[in-house]
């Protein structure tokens, strides 16, 4: 199972929010370059990054810190989400070597716009299933969306749409620990694969990822201020998931 060190970036500097409130916010480092090198020589071979002034403007406002980490980094497998929401701006950073785009409110609006792009593409992208008090949402998760989760993720499934992103809004930034029966409810309705995000804190919620993942449905797990708050131990983090 995969460790996603998260890297949300707010006006150019590494923040970590509480349950998305944008006036909730921390702010770590100002060099997102050093942040990522830092978790790479602690074995990470993977990064989570997340534009939070494009998920609230709806464009990428961090493409070029976005981009500075990719190029020091190509080894490195790098998702990305927050202001995705267009043909153009997928296909940008795919060209650019980003290997997922993770798309959230744009397909909450228009479920329909996955069609829109090519099977080659569908292959690079992960759907966010945000929620908060059992509701989707998406803008920079400040508005809810009334969609049924599970025919939702179905629909996505058929279309080609192979990862998903299960973040607990409620948890996020709160170093409370993971809602089990949430993601054990959202698990359910996918057969293809998921990231678990929100609320890890401690090394027993990663063992408790580990142990729900009974029908390997779980592609790996996205920490933030777990790690930055030093309460999980990367290394110790991704020897547990081998």
């Amino acid at each position: 199972m995969i460790i996603y060190p998260a890297i949300d970036i707010l006006d150019g500097k590494c923040v970590r929010l509480s349950k998305g409130d944008y006036s909730k916010k921390k702010i770590y480092s100002d060099d997102l370059v050093n942040i990522a090198d830092d978790w790479i020589k602690n074995g990470s071979k993977f990064l989570h990054l997340v534009d939070l002034d494009g998920a609230k403007s709806g464009k990428p406002n961090n493409l070029d810190n976005i981009l500075d980490i990719r190029k020091r980094y190509p080894e490195v497998f790098i998702q990305v989400g927050g202001g995705i929401r267009n043909i153009e701006t997928i296909e940008k950073y795919i060209s650019c070597g980003i290997n997922r785009i993770i798309l959230g409110t744009k397909i909450l609006k228009n479920k329909e716009f996955i069609i829109s792009l090519n099977k080659d593409v569908r292959e690079h992208i992960a759907i966010d299933i945000a929620i908060k008090d059992g509701i989707l949402c998406g803008d920079g998760w400040e508005k809810s969306e009334e969609i049924d989760i599970s025919s939702f993720i179905q629909y996505l499934e058929q279309k080609g749409i192979g990862m998903f992103v299960i973040t607990d809004i409620g948890k996020d930034g709160m170093m409370q620990g993971i809602n089990q029966s949430s993601i054990t409810e959202v698990l359910s309705y996918i057969s293809t694969k998921a990231i678990i995000s929100g609320g890890v804190t401690t090394l027993s919620d990663v063992k408790s990822i580990l142990a729900l993942n009974e029908y390997n449905k779980i592609d790996g797990m996205i920490i933030g201020k777990a790690l930055y708050e030093k309460r999980i131990n990367l290394a110790e983090a991704i020897d547990e998931c081998c």
